[in-house]
C-alpha cells in the first residue's frame, strides 16, 4: 500500500506540480525537445554516424552546411534542411572539426581522425561544402585507435587535440597555411581510461575533455602554461556515464555554454560557460514526423542565425533511426533554452 501512495504522489507530482514550473532530473531542471529536422541516413549499416561540424556560412547563413562522419565510409555534407549534398569515400573518419582558413574566407580547413590509417587528416573545403584537397595525413603511431579530434585557434598558433581509446590525448601545432601545411607534436596528455568528446574554448584558453567513464576535464590549453586538469563535471547517481561529445555555444563576452552528450542517460547537458555550473539536463523525444535520440554520440551547436533558427541550433548523431541507417538530429536553440 506504501508503494502505491508512493507512485500517486510522484505521479502527481509530474502531472500537476510540474506543470508550473520544470521537471527535476535529481538537482538539475529537465526537459524534452523534439527535432525540427533530421538528416538522411548516411551510407553505412549499423553504428556509423558519428560526428558533426559546422560550416557557418556568414554572408549566406542559410547556406551553411553540417559536416559530418560516416565512420565506415568517409565524410558526409548535408544541408540545413538534411540533405545530402557531397560525399568523400576517405576511410573511417571518426572526429571532424572545422575552422575557417587564414588564407581566403569563402574555404574552410576539417580535421578528422582517420581510423584506417590511424592518422590525423586535414581538409581543404570551399564554402559550397566541396572538397578540395587533402592537406595532411599524418600517422600517429603514439596513439592507438585515433578518436575524437578538435581545433584550437590560439592568440599566436593553430593547435590540434587529437585522443585515443587508451586515454592518451596528443596536442599537435599546425602553421595554417594551406600552401605548405604542417603539423607538429608538441605535448601529450594522459588518462586513465578511454577519451574521445574533447572541444576548446579560445576565450578563456581552455580545453574541455570527455572521460568516457568519469566526467569532464579542464585543461589549460596553452602550451606554455602548465597543464593543470580540474574535472569540472563527474558521474553520479543522476546522470550516468558514458561522457561523449562536446560542443560549444560561443556567445560574446565570454557568456554561452559547454554542452556534453551523456550516452548513459540519453541526453545532453548543459554548463554555464562562464561559472562551469550544471544548469540543466535534457533529451530529444520523437515527434509526429521524426524520432528521437538514443545514445548519442557526437554533437555540435551554432549561434549563426538563420530564417529557420533565428537563434542557431544544436545538432545530434541519433544511434537508432526508426529502423534506417543512423543519422543527425537538428535542433532549434531556442526551444532547448526556453
Amino acid at each position: 500500500m506504501k508503494k502505491i501512495l508512493q507512485l500517486i504522489v510522484c505521479l502527481f507530482n509530474v502531472c500537476f506540480l510540474n506543470a508550473q514550473g520544470p521537471i527535476l532530473l535529481g538537482p538539475l531542471p529537465y526537459h524534452e525537445v523534439s527535432a525540427d529536422v533530421e538528416t538522411e541516413p548516411v551510407f553505412a549499416e549499423d553504428d556509423a554516424a558519428d560526428d558533426i561540424c559546422v560550416l557557418e556560412n556568414k554572408s549566406s547563413p542559410d547556406q551553411s552546411l553540417i559536416i559530418s562522419s560516416d565512420k565506415k565510409y568517409g565524410i558526409i555534407v548535408y544541408d540545413l534542411k538534411g540533405n545530402k549534398i557531397h560525399d568523400y569515400e576517405l576511410g573511417r573518419i571518426n572526429n571532424v572539426d572545422i575552422i575557417p582558413s587564414k588564407n581566403n574566407t569563402n574555404q574552410f580547413i576539417v580535421c578528422g581522425t582517420n581510423r584506417t590509417y590511424n592518422a590525423l587528416d586535414l581538409y581543404l573545403f570551399d564554402i559550397q561544402g566541396n572538397l578540395k584537397q587533402q592537406l595532411i595525413r599524418q600517422p600517429l603511431n603514439s596513439l592507438k585507435d585515433v578518436y575524437g579530434i578538435t581545433f584550437y585557434n590560439g592568440p599566436v598558433n593553430t593547435y590540434i587535440f587529437i585522443s585515443d581509446k587508451k586515454g592518451r590525448v596528443e596536442q599537435w601545432v599546425y602553421n595554417n597555411n594551406q600552401a605548405l601545411p604542417k603539423i607538429k607534436k608538441i605535448r601529450t596528455l594522459k588518462f586513465s581510461s578511454i577519451v574521445e568528446g574533447i572541444v576548446t574554448d579560445e576565450y578563456k584558453e581552455k580545453v574541455y575533455i570527455a572521460q568516457e567513464r568519469k566526467g569532464i576535464w579542464e585543461v589549460n590549453a596553452n602550451p606554455s602554461i602548465s597543464p593543470e586538469r580540474k574535472l569540472i563535471y563527474k558521474k553520479n547517481k543522476h546522470l550516468k556515464p558514458d561522457f561523449e561529445g562536446l560542443a560549444l555555444r560561443e556567445e560574446p563576452n565570454g557568456k554561452g555554454q559547454l554542452i556534453a552528450s551523456i550516452q548513459g542517460s540519453n541526453g545532453y547537458l548543459i554548463i554555464d560557460r562562464e561559472t562551469l555550473s550544471p544548469i540543466q539536463f535534457f533529451r530529444i523525444i520523437a515527434n509526429k514526423s521524426i524520432d528521437g535520440t538514443t545514445e548519442t554520440d557526437g554533437i555540435d551547436v551554432s549561434t549563426i542565425s538563420t530564417s529557420l533558427f533565428p537563434k542557431g541550433f544544436f545538432i545530434a548523431q541519433d544511434d537508432d533511426n526508426d529502423g534506417l541507417n543512423q543519422n543527425f538530429k537538428i535542433v532549434d536553440w531556442q526551444k532547448i533554452m526556453k
